[in-house]
Protein backbone atom coordinates (compact mmCIF):
# COMPACT_ATOMS: atom_id res chain seq x y z
CA UNK A 1 0.00 0.00 0.00
CA UNK A 2 1.86 2.95 -1.15
CA UNK A 3 1.63 6.52 1.45
CA UNK A 4 0.93 8.58 -1.29
CA UNK A 5 -2.66 7.77 -1.97
CA UNK A 6 -4.49 10.32 -0.58
CA UNK A 7 -7.11 9.30 2.05
CA UNK A 8 -10.12 9.38 0.05
CA UNK A 9 -8.46 7.09 -3.00
CA UNK A 10 -7.79 4.82 -0.20
CA UNK A 11 -11.42 4.93 1.13
CA UNK A 12 -12.27 4.54 -2.55
CA UNK A 13 -10.52 1.15 -3.10
CA UNK A 14 -10.97 -0.20 0.17
CA UNK A 15 -14.92 0.06 -1.22
CA UNK A 16 -14.00 -1.44 -4.77
CA UNK A 17 -11.94 -4.15 -3.37
CA UNK A 18 -14.37 -4.84 -0.63
CA UNK A 19 -17.32 -5.30 -3.67
CA UNK A 20 -15.01 -7.34 -5.50
CA UNK A 21 -14.91 -9.81 -2.12
CA UNK A 22 -10.95 -9.00 -1.95
CA UNK A 23 -11.44 -8.79 1.84
CA UNK A 24 -8.14 -8.59 2.70
CA UNK A 25 -7.20 -6.07 0.12
CA UNK A 26 -9.89 -3.74 1.69
CA UNK A 27 -8.62 -4.34 4.99
CA UNK A 28 -5.39 -2.97 3.86
CA UNK A 29 -6.61 0.03 2.74
CA UNK A 30 -9.05 0.66 5.76
CA UNK A 31 -6.05 0.27 7.84
CA UNK A 32 -3.99 2.74 5.82
CA UNK A 33 -7.01 5.19 6.00
CA UNK A 34 -6.38 4.73 9.51
CA UNK A 35 -2.82 5.45 10.05
CA UNK A 36 -3.36 8.72 7.65
CA UNK A 37 -6.67 10.05 10.16
CA UNK A 38 -3.79 9.15 13.22
CA UNK A 39 -1.05 11.39 11.89
CA UNK A 40 -3.53 14.25 11.10
CA UNK A 41 -4.68 13.67 14.98
CA UNK A 42 -1.09 15.39 15.75
CA UNK A 43 -1.79 18.61 13.96
CA UNK A 44 -5.07 19.49 15.10
CA UNK A 45 -7.13 20.74 18.04
CA UNK A 46 -9.11 19.02 20.30
CA UNK A 47 -12.38 19.11 18.66
CA UNK A 48 -11.34 18.33 15.36
CA UNK A 49 -9.65 15.07 17.04
CA UNK A 50 -12.46 14.00 18.45
CA UNK A 51 -14.22 14.39 14.84
CA UNK A 52 -10.96 12.36 13.57
CA UNK A 53 -11.47 9.83 16.34
CA UNK A 54 -15.13 8.60 15.32
CA UNK A 55 -14.20 8.57 11.52
CA UNK A 56 -11.35 5.92 13.37
CA UNK A 57 -14.61 4.12 14.71
CA UNK A 58 -16.35 4.16 12.05
CA UNK A 59 -12.97 2.56 9.80
CA UNK A 60 -12.54 0.01 12.71
CA UNK A 61 -16.34 -0.99 12.40
CA UNK A 62 -15.87 -1.86 8.47
CA UNK A 63 -12.78 -3.85 9.10
CA UNK A 64 -14.69 -5.48 12.08
CA UNK A 65 -17.23 -6.43 9.58
CA UNK A 66 -15.30 -7.70 7.14
CA UNK A 67 -14.19 -10.16 9.30
CA UNK A 68 -17.05 -10.85 11.27
CA UNK A 69 -19.96 -11.22 9.48
CA UNK A 70 -23.44 -11.04 11.71
CA UNK A 71 -25.00 -14.47 11.97
CA UNK A 72 -28.75 -14.09 10.47
CA UNK A 73 -31.15 -14.56 13.74
CA UNK A 74 -34.14 -16.62 13.34
CA UNK A 75 -36.72 -14.11 13.08
CA UNK A 76 -35.04 -12.15 10.58
CA UNK A 77 -34.72 -15.13 8.41
CA UNK A 78 -39.05 -15.70 8.79
CA UNK A 79 -39.02 -11.98 8.04
CA UNK A 80 -37.23 -12.46 5.13
CA UNK A 81 -39.15 -15.61 4.05
CA UNK A 82 -42.22 -13.33 4.33
CA UNK A 83 -40.97 -10.85 2.07
CA UNK A 84 -40.20 -12.97 -0.41
CA UNK A 85 -43.75 -14.60 0.00
CA UNK A 86 -44.98 -11.07 -0.72
CA UNK A 87 -42.67 -10.41 -3.62
CA UNK A 88 -43.64 -13.72 -4.98
CA UNK A 89 -47.38 -13.08 -4.82
CA UNK A 90 -46.91 -9.45 -6.79
CA UNK A 91 -44.73 -11.22 -9.98
CA UNK A 92 -41.22 -9.57 -8.47
CA UNK A 93 -38.25 -10.61 -8.21
CA UNK A 94 -34.90 -10.05 -5.89
CA UNK A 95 -31.33 -10.62 -6.38
CA UNK A 96 -27.96 -10.09 -4.63
CA UNK A 97 -24.48 -10.13 -5.20
CA UNK A 98 -25.52 -11.17 -9.21
CA UNK A 99 -25.19 -7.77 -11.18
CA UNK A 100 -21.88 -6.69 -13.25
CA UNK A 101 -19.70 -4.61 -10.85
CA UNK A 102 -18.82 -0.13 -11.09
CA UNK A 103 -15.96 -0.85 -12.89
CA UNK A 104 -17.58 -3.08 -16.13
CA UNK A 105 -19.95 0.58 -16.70
CA UNK A 106 -17.67 1.81 -19.27
CA UNK A 107 -16.71 5.26 -18.98
CA UNK A 108 -19.23 7.89 -16.85
CA UNK A 109 -16.70 8.93 -14.54
CA UNK A 110 -18.76 11.71 -13.08
CA UNK A 111 -21.91 9.30 -12.69
CA UNK A 112 -19.50 6.36 -10.55
CA UNK A 113 -18.33 9.74 -8.62
CA UNK A 114 -21.58 11.03 -8.20
CA UNK A 115 -22.90 7.37 -6.78
CA UNK A 116 -20.07 7.41 -4.33
CA UNK A 117 -20.63 10.83 -2.56
CA UNK A 118 -24.67 10.53 -2.85
CA UNK A 119 -24.95 6.69 -2.03
CA UNK A 120 -22.12 4.56 -1.94
CA UNK A 121 -20.20 6.30 0.64
CA UNK A 122 -23.05 7.41 3.05
CA UNK A 123 -24.12 3.41 3.30
CA UNK A 124 -20.82 2.29 3.98
CA UNK A 125 -19.66 5.38 6.34
CA UNK A 126 -23.07 5.59 8.13
CA UNK A 127 -21.39 6.89 11.37
CA UNK A 128 -19.46 9.26 9.41
CA UNK A 129 -22.01 10.51 7.18
CA UNK A 130 -24.10 11.24 10.37
CA UNK A 131 -21.78 13.50 11.55
CA UNK A 132 -22.28 15.57 8.07
CA UNK A 133 -26.14 15.45 8.41
CA UNK A 134 -26.01 13.04 5.31
CA UNK A 135 -28.85 10.40 4.21
CA UNK A 136 -29.87 9.15 1.69
CA UNK A 137 -33.78 9.59 2.32
CA UNK A 138 -36.05 9.74 -0.84
CA UNK A 139 -35.05 8.59 -4.47
CA UNK A 140 -32.89 8.89 -7.18
CA UNK A 141 -34.04 8.93 -10.93
CA UNK A 142 -32.32 8.22 -13.91
CA UNK A 143 -33.26 9.60 -17.05
CA UNK A 144 -32.08 9.42 -20.41
CA UNK A 145 -31.85 7.76 -24.37
CA UNK A 146 -33.13 4.17 -24.26
CA UNK A 147 -30.26 1.70 -24.13
CA UNK A 148 -27.56 3.36 -22.28
CA UNK A 149 -27.40 1.28 -19.55
CA UNK A 150 -29.59 2.87 -16.87
CA UNK A 151 -31.02 -0.85 -15.19
CA UNK A 152 -27.37 -1.43 -15.88
CA UNK A 153 -26.00 0.77 -13.78
CA UNK A 154 -28.63 0.54 -10.77
CA UNK A 155 -27.48 -3.61 -10.66
CA UNK A 156 -24.12 -2.12 -10.23
CA UNK A 157 -24.80 -0.25 -7.58
CA UNK A 158 -26.74 -2.97 -6.02
CA UNK A 159 -23.65 -5.01 -6.15
CA UNK A 160 -21.68 -2.39 -4.80
CA UNK A 161 -23.40 -1.97 -1.67
CA UNK A 162 -24.16 -5.77 -1.05
CA UNK A 163 -27.64 -4.58 -0.95
CA UNK A 164 -30.91 -7.08 -1.99
CA UNK A 165 -32.18 -6.19 -5.41
CA UNK A 166 -35.71 -5.54 -6.13
CA UNK A 167 -36.40 -5.34 -9.75
CA UNK A 168 -40.21 -3.78 -10.04
CA UNK A 169 -41.58 -4.26 -13.43
CA UNK A 170 -44.60 -2.14 -13.66
CA UNK A 171 -46.73 -4.73 -15.22
CA UNK A 172 -46.62 -6.91 -12.13
CA UNK A 173 -48.39 -4.00 -9.89
CA UNK A 174 -51.38 -2.84 -12.17
CA UNK A 175 -54.45 -4.63 -11.14
CA UNK A 176 -57.80 -5.20 -12.73
CA UNK A 177 -59.48 -5.02 -9.12
CA UNK A 178 -60.01 -1.67 -7.56
CA UNK A 179 -58.09 -1.13 -4.84
CA UNK A 180 -55.61 -3.76 -5.51
CA UNK A 181 -52.91 -1.36 -7.30
CA UNK A 182 -52.77 0.55 -4.38
CA UNK A 183 -52.49 -2.64 -2.52
CA UNK A 184 -49.36 -4.01 -4.07
CA UNK A 185 -47.82 -0.55 -3.92
CA UNK A 186 -48.15 -0.73 -0.08
CA UNK A 187 -46.72 -4.93 0.38
CA UNK A 188 -43.85 -3.78 -2.45
CA UNK A 189 -42.84 -1.38 0.06
CA UNK A 190 -43.31 -3.13 3.30
CA UNK A 191 -41.11 -6.21 1.53
CA UNK A 192 -38.42 -4.00 0.64
CA UNK A 193 -38.30 -2.73 4.41
CA UNK A 194 -38.45 -6.72 5.57
CA UNK A 195 -35.51 -7.21 3.55
CA UNK A 196 -33.71 -3.88 3.59
CA UNK A 197 -30.68 -3.24 3.35
CA UNK A 198 -32.41 -3.18 -0.29
CA UNK A 199 -32.82 -1.44 -3.95
CA UNK A 200 -36.17 -0.93 -4.95
CA UNK A 201 -35.75 -0.32 -8.41
CA UNK A 202 -38.56 1.17 -10.73
CA UNK A 203 -37.91 0.69 -13.86
CA UNK A 204 -40.01 2.52 -16.80
CA UNK A 205 -41.83 4.50 -13.86
CA UNK A 206 -43.06 6.71 -16.09
CA UNK A 207 -45.74 3.76 -17.08
CA UNK A 208 -46.34 3.36 -13.25
CA UNK A 209 -46.88 7.50 -12.34
CA UNK A 210 -47.96 9.41 -15.14
CA UNK A 211 -48.57 13.10 -15.10
CA UNK A 212 -52.12 12.84 -13.53
CA UNK A 213 -52.96 15.64 -15.73
CA UNK A 214 -52.50 13.74 -18.74
CA UNK A 215 -54.26 10.11 -17.53
CA UNK A 216 -57.91 9.35 -17.79
CA UNK A 217 -57.26 6.56 -15.07
CA UNK A 218 -58.66 6.37 -12.14
CA UNK A 219 -56.45 3.55 -10.79
CA UNK A 220 -53.49 5.16 -12.13
CA UNK A 221 -54.49 8.97 -10.00
CA UNK A 222 -55.14 6.77 -7.02
CA UNK A 223 -51.71 4.59 -7.61
CA UNK A 224 -49.70 7.65 -8.24
CA UNK A 225 -51.01 9.26 -4.73
CA UNK A 226 -51.07 5.81 -2.69
CA UNK A 227 -47.16 5.95 -4.21
CA UNK A 228 -46.30 9.36 -2.77
CA UNK A 229 -48.40 8.30 0.62
CA UNK A 230 -45.70 5.33 0.75
CA UNK A 231 -42.49 7.84 0.09
CA UNK A 232 -43.56 10.45 1.83
CA UNK A 233 -44.03 8.70 5.19
CA UNK A 234 -40.95 6.41 4.48
CA UNK A 235 -38.40 6.79 7.29
CA UNK A 236 -35.09 4.65 6.35
CA UNK A 237 -33.09 3.16 8.86
CA UNK A 238 -29.47 4.19 8.59
CA UNK A 239 -28.36 0.46 9.45
CA UNK A 240 -30.61 -0.87 7.24
CA UNK A 241 -31.50 1.37 4.62
CA UNK A 242 -34.21 0.91 1.52
CA UNK A 243 -32.55 2.61 -1.45
CA UNK A 244 -34.91 3.57 -3.68
CA UNK A 245 -34.37 4.26 -7.30
CA UNK A 246 -36.48 4.54 -10.42
CA UNK A 247 -35.33 4.65 -14.87
CA UNK A 248 -36.90 6.55 -17.21
CA UNK A 249 -36.86 7.39 -21.08
CA UNK A 250 -39.42 10.36 -21.01
CA UNK A 251 -39.09 11.94 -17.45
CA UNK A 252 -41.19 14.74 -18.78
CA UNK A 253 -43.86 12.51 -19.13
CA UNK A 254 -43.68 11.68 -14.74
CA UNK A 255 -46.17 13.31 -12.94
CA UNK A 256 -44.67 16.31 -11.21
CA UNK A 257 -45.14 15.34 -7.87
CA UNK A 258 -43.38 12.01 -8.03
CA UNK A 259 -39.99 14.30 -8.55
CA UNK A 260 -40.63 16.70 -5.55
CA UNK A 261 -38.51 16.94 -2.42
CA UNK A 262 -38.46 13.37 -0.30
CA UNK A 263 -39.49 11.57 -3.11
CA UNK A 264 -37.46 11.11 -6.43
CA UNK A 265 -35.64 14.72 -5.90
CA UNK A 266 -32.12 13.24 -7.03
CA UNK A 267 -32.34 13.44 -10.79
CA UNK A 268 -29.15 11.93 -12.64
CA UNK A 269 -29.09 12.51 -16.45
CA UNK A 270 -27.24 9.15 -18.15
CA UNK A 271 -25.77 10.31 -21.93
CA UNK A 272 -25.53 8.77 -24.81
CA UNK A 273 -21.43 7.28 -24.70
CA UNK A 274 -18.78 9.32 -26.06
CA UNK A 275 -16.00 9.01 -28.18
CA UNK A 276 -13.73 7.65 -25.59
CA UNK A 277 -16.81 5.47 -24.02
CA UNK A 278 -17.78 4.15 -27.63
CA UNK A 279 -14.39 2.89 -28.31
CA UNK A 280 -14.28 0.67 -24.46
CA UNK A 281 -17.22 -0.47 -25.36
CA UNK A 282 -15.94 -2.04 -29.07
CA UNK A 283 -12.55 -2.79 -27.09
CA UNK A 284 -14.69 -5.11 -23.84
CA UNK A 285 -16.54 -6.90 -26.59
CA UNK A 286 -14.25 -7.88 -28.83
CA UNK A 287 -11.75 -9.00 -25.93
CA UNK A 288 -13.87 -12.22 -26.06
CA UNK A 289 -14.14 -12.85 -30.37
CA UNK A 290 -10.96 -15.17 -30.91
CA UNK A 291 -10.50 -14.61 -34.54
CA UNK A 292 -10.18 -10.99 -35.30
CA UNK A 293 -8.10 -8.97 -36.83
CA UNK A 294 -6.49 -5.17 -37.12
CA UNK A 295 -8.84 -3.11 -35.40
CA UNK A 296 -8.72 0.55 -35.30
CA UNK A 297 -11.06 1.15 -32.13
CA UNK A 298 -10.40 4.89 -32.19
CA UNK A 299 -11.97 5.23 -35.18
CA UNK A 300 -14.97 3.54 -35.34
CA UNK A 301 -15.54 5.77 -32.15
CA UNK A 302 -14.97 8.74 -34.45
CA UNK A 303 -17.28 7.24 -36.69
CA UNK A 304 -20.43 6.17 -33.95
CA UNK A 305 -21.63 9.83 -33.33
CA UNK A 306 -25.35 8.96 -31.82
CA UNK A 307 -24.92 5.13 -31.63
CA UNK A 308 -25.88 4.31 -28.03
CA UNK A 309 -24.27 1.54 -25.69
CA UNK A 310 -26.77 -0.96 -26.86
CA UNK A 311 -26.25 0.01 -30.15
CA UNK A 312 -22.61 -0.31 -30.38
CA UNK A 313 -23.03 -4.19 -28.39
CA UNK A 314 -24.95 -4.54 -31.61
CA UNK A 315 -22.82 -3.53 -34.19
CA UNK A 316 -20.30 -5.90 -32.49
CA UNK A 317 -22.61 -8.55 -32.73
CA UNK A 318 -23.42 -8.42 -36.40
CA UNK A 319 -19.92 -7.44 -37.67
CA UNK A 320 -19.00 -10.71 -35.45
CA UNK A 321 -21.96 -12.79 -36.91
CA UNK A 322 -21.29 -11.44 -40.50
CA UNK A 323 -17.67 -12.68 -40.57
CA UNK A 324 -18.78 -16.46 -38.73
CA UNK A 325 -21.07 -16.59 -42.02
CA UNK A 326 -18.63 -15.99 -44.57
CA UNK A 327 -16.00 -17.97 -42.63
CA UNK A 328 -18.72 -21.06 -42.92
CA UNK A 329 -20.10 -19.94 -46.43
CA UNK A 330 -16.55 -20.00 -47.69
CA UNK A 331 -14.89 -22.42 -45.42
CA UNK A 332 -11.82 -20.18 -44.72
CA UNK A 333 -10.49 -18.65 -42.53
CA UNK A 334 -12.38 -15.40 -41.83
CA UNK A 335 -11.67 -12.82 -38.99
CA UNK A 336 -13.31 -9.77 -37.91
CA UNK A 337 -11.72 -6.80 -39.22
CA UNK A 338 -11.75 -2.90 -39.79
CA UNK A 339 -13.23 -3.43 -43.14
CA UNK A 340 -16.04 -6.00 -40.95
CA UNK A 341 -17.07 -2.86 -39.33
CA UNK A 342 -17.17 0.06 -41.91
CA UNK A 343 -19.11 -2.40 -44.11
CA UNK A 344 -21.48 -3.14 -40.64
CA UNK A 345 -21.90 0.55 -40.13
CA UNK A 346 -23.13 0.88 -43.42
CA UNK A 347 -26.16 -1.12 -42.20
CA UNK A 348 -26.37 -0.55 -38.51
CA UNK A 349 -27.53 3.17 -38.29
CA UNK A 350 -27.32 4.91 -34.27
CA UNK A 351 -30.68 5.44 -32.39
CA UNK A 352 -29.89 8.85 -30.76
CA UNK A 353 -30.15 11.99 -33.23
CA UNK A 354 -29.21 15.69 -31.71
CA UNK A 355 -33.26 16.06 -31.34
CA UNK A 356 -33.46 13.63 -28.96
CA UNK A 357 -30.57 14.94 -26.95
CA UNK A 358 -32.02 18.02 -27.31
CA UNK A 359 -35.42 17.57 -25.70
CA UNK A 360 -32.89 16.16 -22.71
CA UNK A 361 -30.75 19.14 -22.39
CA UNK A 362 -33.86 21.29 -22.38
CA UNK A 363 -35.28 19.51 -19.24
CA UNK A 364 -32.15 19.19 -17.26
CA UNK A 365 -32.11 23.10 -17.86
CA UNK A 366 -35.66 23.78 -16.85
CA UNK A 367 -35.36 21.00 -13.80
CA UNK A 368 -32.30 23.17 -12.56
CA UNK A 369 -33.99 26.65 -13.00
Amino acid sequence: MTSQKNLGSLLRDGLEYESAGQKDKAVGCYEESIKILKTQMKNVDVIQQEVLKRQIQSLDNAIKKIGAPKKEKADSKNEKNDALSILGELGLSVSQGEGPTLNEVVGMDDLKKELFTKVIYPIKFPDLAKEFNINISGGLLLFGPPGNGKTFIVRALAREVSMNFIYVNPSSLFSQWFGNFEKNITSMFKAAKMLSPSILFFDEIDSLFPSRDQTTSDASRRGVSQFLNEMGGFKNDPANPVLILGATNVPWQLDPAVTRPGRFDRLIYIPPPDKKSRSEILRQYMNSVVRKGEIDYEKIGDLTEGYSAADMEFLCRYSSQKAFMKSIEGKQNEFVTMDTFLDALKVIKPSINKNIIEKYVKFEGERKS
